[in-house]
């Protein structure tokens, strides 16, 4: 049985330029509001914008009764600065009394969509995804079944990162990436612009172990039945011999080579590449994500010529008078 394909019917994108300053490059102020965003945790708050752009993009909302609405969301890394912080205040500083109460709230990734989900209304379910470097794409396949078992008619998947405590300046993921996903059917009865579809499937092999025969090309079966179609493949990957070998095995089953992006220090350079190929040109693309921890993650994505798509990037949260 194939995965089913969900309609991609908004995407938002926020992230650096090349060449910003730490620190300098996004301003709460101005993406998010003048109030109320000072002590929200740069992952949240990028996250944030990205899900305001999906929204702006096309991605429904405001239809579906807030029961109806669900979120899945992904983030490794990126409240390390933050968690850095709580526990020299708790070991070394003075204790947990000494803890900041607007911070305070953020103390486990769960809480990556807390605000997200309170602005937005999202209330038939939070799911918040952590897996190594794949957990971009396993938030896609999570709210996917969810989709599919009828828990929400609408959902925001996304994915942020804030830089590593340490890395060097300009270094590291930051940013976040936000799409709006729901079903096909319902998305051309409400005469949506879709940007293209996709499905998602992941898999895990205990590191030490043998990749079982036939794993990863029924992953890419159950994603692409019609395996006769022209496909890229881009493979975001750390290097290591598990996720080569997994790569490996996707070139084959696909009948082509993969193209390579080396992987980032958390899941969103994953999240990237699928945006990129939601908003670029007509075509059918494979993409993997894998690291040596044992977890890969495969998502299909399929886009048809359309003035709507070609050539547009990913939607940018304006700026925003009020809250």
């Amino acid at each position: 049985m194939s995965a089913t394909q969900w309609a991609v019917t908004g995407v938002g994108a926020v992230a650096p330029e090349a060449g910003a300053e730490d620190g300098a490059w996004f301003d709460h102020r101005v993406r998010l509001g003048p109030r109320g965003y000072k002590y929200l945790p740069a992952a949240a708050q990028y996250l944030l914008a990205a899900a305001r752009g999906a929204l702006d993009d096309g991605g429904r909302c405001e239809a579906v009764p807030p029961e109806r609405r669900g979120a899945a969301l992904a983030l490794n890394g990126g409240f390390a600065e933050l968690f850095d912080a709580m526990d020299r205040q708790v070991a070394v500083e003075g204790g947990a009394a000494g803890l900041s109460p607007a911070t305070a709230p953020y103390f486990a990734v769960s809480l990556l969509g807390s605000r997200l989900t309170a602005e937005l209304a999202l209330k038939a379910f939070a799911l918040t995804l952590a897996t190594p470097r794949v957990a971009a794409l396993e938030a896609v396949e999570a709210g996917g079944r969810a989709l599919a078992a009828g828990r929400c008619d609408t959902l925001v998947v996304g994915a942020a990162e804030h830089r590593l405590p340490g890395s060097p300046a300009g270094r590291g993921e930051q940013g976040a990436i936000a799409m709006t996903l729901e079903p096909r059917a319902a998305a051309e009865a409400r005469g949506a612009r879709v940007r293209g579809t996709v499905a998602a499937r992941s898999l895990f092999v205990p590191p030490g172990r043998e990749l079982p025969d036939g794993l990863v090309p029924g992953a890419v079966r159950r994603l692409l039945p019609d395996l006769d179609t022209a496909v890229e493949v881009h493979h975001v990957t750390d290097g290591s011999p598990f996720a080569s070998a997994v790569g490996a095995e996707v070139d084959r089953a696909a009948g082509t080579t993969g193209r390579v992006t080396p992987a980032g220090s958390g899941c969103l350079t994953g999240a990237q590449a699928l945006a990129g190929m939601l908003t670029g040109p007509p075509g059918t693309r494979l993409l993997l994500t894998a690291t040596g921890e044992g977890h890969a993650a495969l998502a299909l994505v399929r886009t048809a010529p359309g003035p709507y798509r070609n050539s547009e990037k990913p939607h940018t949260s304006q700026k925003r008078e009020t809250h």
